[in-house]
């Protein structure tokens, strides 16, 4: 991309993780210049052809007998808000939902207390928190509960039936899950954790609703984390990569489940058969460049060299990601783990000058205070070639060298202004 001076950069967020198959696809392009030609909008209550083929498309993409859908064009907080009324009308009289540590779901007002705790939305987290309860998300880096992920044998799974059990005070509708945390630290699950889950969930009758916002159509080097894990859920969501660009949001369920009514889900712009163009071709182009496959040798290229780099940089902590869904966790020591949160915004933003666009976890906020924002993240459009990828990895290394000699007079002035940053205004 360029900016109004002409200077050049590398995108390695895909801006917001949304563009998957890249700016401005003209594949994309061409359908919704050609739906424009027809029909730009419609109310919800009338079915168009963009629309139904994109129900039936969607229908087929997904593993678990996830046949029906609901669209909006408002993307992920809707679509999470919507999945949470559809276990509710599944569930009734459960009201409760479990949400993961660290976990982000959107900016409305139920989706913000179903998030983490973030500056700037602070003064709107505590509405809605009464149907809400938290536990810890597999995090094997910094386990919650200290264990040696070798050998402990998905003990985290216990507090999450403890949460069940305990944590709530009226009926638990539904769990919801990113199945690799995107916002709070690229951060996957670990093997089988997601059966024992799924396996909870319908042993205590709750619906498991994974959101897939950031995952889903081939950034995890398959078109969904539940494929790539093997374990579909009950409900799932979509947005960012759905639309190729313009606002899309999905949720599709298990065709077992009780649908909505007209009145239970719908918008003014719910139907939009321009939006739902794009996404057509979006997915066709997934599938016809196999971009799933691309990121997988992609993701499989970087991770390597970011591991090499790891050998020769202690304030490299951690590496880890599928695909091109990629976190690099820089900490100040790597036995004592101390997150080097001035040191990765730095880096951020160093990198920016160089031309290359990165971005970072989401803060961790404690009394007001930002304690930790150390989680590098590589997630370019899945069409970077591979001239592409090395150099914005050239520019990360030569970054990172520099910022790991950073002086502790400047790593103050950075602190400073991520208080700054983080104070309510």
């Amino acid at each position: 991309m360029r900016d109004t001076a002409g200077r050049e950069y590398i995108d390695c967020t895909a801006q917001a993780w949304t563009l998957n198959v890249g700016y401005c696809h003209p594949d994309v392009l061409a359908a919704v210049a050609e739906q424009m030609r027809h029909l730009t909008h419609i109310r919800y209550g009338f079915p168009t052809i963009p629309r139904i083929k994109l129900i039936n498309r969607l229908a087929s993409l997904f593993p678990g007998n996830l046949r029906r859908v609901a669209l909006n064009n408002q993307g992920g907080g809707t679509a999470i808000e919507a999945a949470m009324k559809l276990a509710m009308i599944n569930r009734p009289g459960a009201t409760t939902f479990l949400v993961a540590y660290r976990g982000y779901h959107g900016a409305t007002l139920a989706t913000i207390s179903a998030s983490h705790y973030m500056p700037g939305l602070m003064r709107f987290s505590g509405w809605g928190l009464e149907h809400i309860v938290r536990f810890p998300y597999p995090y094997c880096y910094r386990c919650p509960i200290h264990r040696d992920p070798a050998t402990c044998g998905l003990a985290c799974l216990e507090l999450v039936e403890q949460a069940i059990l305990y944590g709530a005070n009226t009926p638990i509708a539904g769990l919801i899950i990113e199945p690799m945390q995107g916002a709070g630290g690229q951060i996957p699950t670990p093997p089988g954790y997601l059966a024992g889950l799924k396996e909870l969930c319908h042993r205590y009758d709750i619906l498991l609703i994974y959101d897939e916002s950031q995952t889903a159509f081939g950034r995890v080097g398959a078109m969904s984390a539940a494929e790539y894990y093997g374990v579909p859920p009950d409900i799932m969501v979509l947005t960012k990569g759905l639309g190729g660009g313009f606002p899309v949001g999905a949720v599709v369920a298990r065709e077992d489940l009780k649908g909505f009514t007209y009145l239970e889900e719908h918008t003014t712009f719910g139907a939009n058969p321009v939006a739902f163009a794009a996404a057509l071709a979006a997915i066709e182009v997934t599938l016809r460049l196999d971009l799933p496959g691309r990121a997988r040798l992609l993701g499989q290229r970087a991770t390597a060299r970011l591991r090499q780099m790891q050998e020769d940089h202690p304030l490299i902590g951690d590496v880890r990601g599928s695909g091109l869904f990629i976190g690099v966790e820089l900490v100040e020591d790597p036995e004592t783990k101390v997150p080097a949160t001035e040191r990765a915004t730095a880096l951020v933003e160093l990198a920016m000058e160089r031309g290359v666009i990165f971005d970072l976890d989401m803060p961790n906020v404690v009394h007001g205070l930002p304690t930790r924002r150390n989680v590098v993240k590589i997630k370019p459009p899945l069409t970077i070639n591979e001239e592409q990828l090395d150099r914005a990895l050239d520019v990360f290394e030569d970054v990172l060298e520099g910022v790991a000699r950073l002086p502790d007079s400047a790593l103050e002035h950075i602190r400073r202004k991520m208080i700054e940053s983080a104070m309510p205004r």
